[in-house]
């Protein structure tokens, strides 16, 4: 029996990142991957959406201004797991995503995923 790799699939951009990113939490092992904006709003993730809309809004300071950020709210955040935050790019714009757990390497497999998921879809011609 041959196991499809990606049996979850959406034609929205969405809910195919929601899905995507639950495969790579699931790969890795990270928990709570949230892609967030450089503006702290929560775009796609995985998990509870309250915990996902505030790590959306802590990431941007967490990288550019940690010192801004209450001591203990990061470790108050991820229940005590290190937070781990890289850097991608949609559509030419800069985003950050966010996980829990041991630290890890991301691919550029999942920026290669996010350029497909979200790529602007093609003009359609009339016949």
């Amino acid at each position: 029996m041959t196991h499809e790799r990606r049996q979850d699939r959406s034609e929205n951009p969405w809910t195919a990142g929601d899905l995507y990113l639950r495969a790579v939490a699931q790969r890795t092992g990270l928990e709570h991957l949230t892609l967030a904006t450089r503006e702290g709003l929560y775009l796609s993730g995985t998990g509870d959406k309250e915990l996902a809309n505030r790590v959306a809004a802590v990431a941007p300071l967490y990288v550019e201004e940690p010192a801004a950020l209450r001591a203990g709210l990061i470790e108050e955040l991820t229940d005590g797991q290190p937070m781990q935050v890289w850097r991608v790019t949609v559509r030419n714009r800069p985003f950050y995503l966010i996980g829990f757990g041991a630290l890890t390497d991301m691919s550029e497999e999942v920026q290669h995923a996010f350029d497909r998921i979200f790529a602007r879809p093609a003009p359609r011609t009339s016949n």
